[in-house]
């Protein structure tokens, strides 16, 4: 399939819709699910281990929320930045490296509701709306020559320092919801 410019802006410019659609999901059913196993975490320790990587994530959605609004504002001027220099060829690194933390954690959600074999908060959009923007976004970019191997490589320092920066909305969350 032949993607025009006008296809691949759009596409960039769905990154932070898709974001928000993904993380409310989670937003909804976060408190619920706390709630739920708050005293009944499964006994395996991959369970203990997800259900302790969530709590540490945030365990109101309120908490959650505010680390949101923190993401949504990095990837919507990344986002903003990659579409503004299209037209000049564009500078994908950075809008690369959140699209690697935003497709690989999509695959957390699935991990951990195979571990905990219940529901998790966000599964249903990483599997209908993530993982599929995600290989359309990679295939587009490839397609039309915008990025290649060596860039995709390059960008994988560059997404495990966005990880920390990311974490900062964690504790905003902490600091803002006492």
């Amino acid at each position: 399939m032949a993607y025009t410019p006008f296809f691949i802006e759009a596409v960039i410019w769905f990154f932070p819709i898709i974001f928000m659609f993904h993380v409310l999901e989670e937003i909804i059913t976060l408190d619920s699910f706390m709630a739920k196993f708050k005293n009944n975490v499964p006994r395996s320790f991959l369970a203990k281990f997800a259900f302790k990587v969530k709590k540490m994530l945030g365990t109101k959605s309120t908490q959650f929320s505010i680390s949101v609004a923190w993401i949504l504002l990095i990837i919507t001027f990344i986002t903003f930045k990659t579409a503004f220099h299209l037209p000049m060829g564009g500078n994908f690194l950075l809008f690369i490296a959140v699209l690697n933390i935003f497709f690989l954690q999509a695959f957390s959600h699935i991990g951990q509701t195979f571990i905990l074999r219940v529901y998790t908060p966000g599964v249903i959009t990483a599997f209908i709306i993530v993982i599929p923007y995600s290989l359309l976004t990679y295939s587009c970019l490839f397609e039309l020559g915008l990025i290649d191997g060596h860039l995709l490589f390059k960008s994988i320092p560059f997404s495990m320092v966005m990880v920390p920066i990311f974490l900062i909305g964690n504790l905003l969350g902490q600091r803002f919801n006492r």
